[in-house]
């Protein structure tokens, strides 16, 4: 049976002289097993995984020329795992599986680099049709995920903030450094401030205190949804800190260790 196109060989060609390197990550031994004959009846060479960090590393060790990713790791989320791969390997596509069609979950994968999201129970997954697409350069999104996604696309005029960022937003307002947000992302410190200031971009503010408050503001991220006309609590003034004493540098601010909840709990104070 001829296997997968090459990654170079040019547009959906099929080159039976050429293995093509597939990362399968998969929690589940079972599940791994009939996903890993399947692919290698059509001439994958598999490499395989079962957590977030054994991806990262086979990622590294094997260069694979795709991905397909699970959505329900042991260690990390899908979405996690998707943002560190590709920023890994920026070229490489990522399938991710998942029992799950809702828009947060379609959004989260896509955000973070993936260029398929097929549901494992539909009656006619194809995937080794979709990796054949995806070497091609196609996006493959099963059809019920994608009207989850746009059916319930966030109302015109409001910031829309990816998943990766908007994490990386609690984080901070948890009083995470860059490099600790980093670490706990799996992300590199150049690319936690680059989601911080796409962020605040976004949201029209200068600095990442003020993209914390604007984002709890609005709802974007678990907390107290302000009104404009209200004025921040004393502690929530606490946010603008600098421990130097300098003038505030945008991204790199650091935030004290107010913690979302407390935020809710000062909304239910007043």
């Amino acid at each position: 049976m001829a296997g997968f196109p090459s990654p170079h060989s040019g547009g959906g060609i099929y080159d039976s002289g050429v293995s093509t390197r597939v990362l399968l990550v998969e929690p589940n031994r079972i599940v791994r097993e009939g996903i890993r004959a399947e692919l290698a009846r059509n001439g994958a060479e598999i490499a395989e995984a079962r957590t977030g960090a054994e991806a990262i590393a086979a990622a590294g060790e094997h260069r694979p020329a795709v991905v397909v990713l699970d959505s329900r790791l042991p260690d990390a989320s899908a979405s996690e795992i998707c943002a560190a791969l590709t920023e890994l390997l920026p070229s490489t596509p990522i399938i991710v599986l998942s029992r799950l069609g809702d828009e947060s979950s379609v959004a989260a994968a896509v955000e973070a680099g993936a260029r398929a999201y097929l549901l494992k129970d539909a009656d006619d997954l194809d995937l080794a049709g979709a990796i054949e697409r995806v070497l091609a350069g196609e996006s493959v999104i099963d059809p019920r995920a994608a009207a989850a996604l746009i059916d319930s696309r966030r109302r015109a005029g409001d910031p829309t903030l990816s998943r990766q960022e908007l994490k990386v937003l609690r984080l901070v307002a948890e009083g995470l450094t860059n490099p600790e947000i980093g670490a706990r992302l799996y992300l590199s410190r150049h690319t936690i401030k680059e989601y911080l200031s796409h962020a605040m971009r976004k949201l029209g503010v200068g600095n990442r205190i003020e993209a914390v408050r604007r984002a709890t503001e609005l709802g974007l991220i678990e907390g107290v949804a302000r009104s404009a006309t209200d004025t921040p609590t004393r502690a929530e003034e606490s946010l603008v800190y600098n421990e130097s004493g300098e003038q505030p540098r945008g991204s790199d601010l650091k935030v004290t260790p107010l913690k979302i909840d407390q935020l809710r709990a000062l909304r239910r104070e007043r």
